[in-house]
């Protein structure tokens, strides 16, 4: 660490802050505001901490500096990796300890994972993006719910139960064991479900993912080159 009170660390420092405004190049706080260091990108071992080029450094205010060597928790690029509804106040959020139902995990290079409100998950992105994703997946079960909750569903003998979704026609079926199976647009599926409820959620998640529809199209393409090696 004497080296880090040597003249030559202290004139090299000088001449980096000054080539970056006196601000810091994250933040871009200024002096006096902050204390202003320099940061190695990447050490090389036997060269001394002012015999670097400029651009192999960066200046960086204290807390900066701190989060980028992860010795405090990184306040910016961080990422959203995925959501979750908990079904109730059953989760904390890693950085403000709020209860939430709905998680966001958001994850750092540099820290990990962490499971976060949207609110958190905004500040930490740098965006809206927790906002937007969790009224996305409002919007998503909202309109799950409205699937399920038709009207459009009806009885048909031999407890099966028939709807429709994106011209997608489905027969939900009762089998011998209890279990229900799904068939659409004529085709059984080989998967089965324990209740209805569960089938009409899969089947819902089928096919609003647009799998139900891609596998449709290659399935016509294959009946067709079939047809036509026939031919």
């Amino acid at each position: 660490m004497k080296l880090y009170r040597q003249k030559e660390w202290q004139e090299y420092c000088s001449k980096q802050i000054k080539l970056h405004g006196n601000r810091c190049s994250h933040c871009l706080r200024s002096r006096p505001e902050v204390v202003l260091q320099v940061h190695h990108k990447k050490y090389v071992n036997g060269r001394l901490p002012w015999d670097y080029p400029f651009e192999e450094c960066d200046v960086l205010c204290k807390r900066c500096h701190a989060e980028e060597h992860g010795i405090i928790m990184p306040s910016k690029d961080w990422e959203l990796i995925g959501q979750d509804d908990l079904g109730g106040l059953d989760g904390q959020c890693d950085k403000c300890s709020k209860e939430l139902r709905y998680a966001h995990m958001i994850s750092h290079e540099k820290w990990g994972v962490m499971i976060v409100g949207k609110i958190c998950c905004d500040h930490l992105t740098e965006s809206t993006i927790g906002s937007e994703t969790h009224q996305d997946f409002l919007n998503y079960i909202k309109r799950r719910k409205k699937f399920v909750d038709s009207k459009k569903w009806t009885i048909l003998e031999g407890e099966r139960i028939r709807g429709v979704r994106k011209e997608i026609f489905i027969e939900i079926i009762k089998n011998s064991d209890g279990k229900f199976s799904l068939c659409l647009n004529g085709q059984l599926g080989k998967k089965t479900h324990d209740s209805v409820l569960d089938a009409q959620i899969w089947v819902f998640d089928y096919i609003e993912s647009g799998q139900a529809a891609e596998y449709f199209v290659q399935r016509k393409e294959k009946l067709r080159a079939s047809c036509d090696a026939g031919c």
